[in-house]
């Protein structure tokens, strides 16, 4: 099996050289092979979300490096030279109802292949084709995505992801807060 993501010897301190220093990655080696379904489990404050958040280089190692394909992230590694890779790899943050914004659900999926460039009806293909694989109805389509429950919330922010055709997806603790019910749905489209 190939590996995917690779993680050599990385460190992270969050507030380097002040007082307020902690270090938040100690050393870590890690690989996942692509193709495999990965969980990091942890306590709170472990560092579950800022090694996630390495993956796809919205935090950068202090030292060491990670390698995600073809893709090398380090600490001298600029912003500007990531956009193509953000489109590799998918992330749903702890809170995805955080990442909701748009007026409605349908713009609210829109907005990602949208803004890497895809035309408004091609945008609007993917956008309901990944509605639809997250099981959302047609008819919450044109809703505010506020008012939904807190599973279909998730859903929506995961469609949001799935629209831009990552070939990796990360998922931060994707049912926390959700009932028994909606914890089910979630595990159920991530299996699948």
């Amino acid at each position: 099996m190939d590996k995917e993501i690779s993680f050599s010897n990385v460190n992270h301190v969050y507030e380097p050289d002040s007082p307020l220093a902690k270090l938040a990655l100690d050393n870590v080696n890690l690989t996942i092979n692509r193709g495999s379904f990965t969980a990091i489990i942890g306590h709170t404050g472990s560092g579950k979300s800022t090694l996630a958040q390495h993956i796809n280089a919205l935090i950068k190692p202090t030292s060491g490096s990670i390698q995600v394909g073809a893709y090398e992230i380090t600490n001298h590694t600029t912003n500007k030279n990531l956009k193509r890779f953000r489109q590799h790899v998918g992330m749903v943050f702890q809170f995805p109802e955080k990442q909701l914004f748009a007026e409605t659900v349908i713009k609210d999926v829109m907005f990602g292949p949208q803004n890497y460039g895809q035309t408004p009806a091609d945008a609007q293909q993917a956008a309901i084709a990944a509605l639809k694989l997250v099981n959302i109805d047609e008819e919450l389509f044109e809703k505010s995505p506020f008012d939904l429950s807190g599973g279909q919330m998730r859903r929506v922010a995961i469609a949001g992801v799935l629209a831009m055709n990552p070939e990796i997806l990360i998922l931060d603790e994707p049912t926390a807060g959700l009932d028994p019910e909606g914890h089910r749905e979630i595990m159920t489209l991530v299996k699948n």
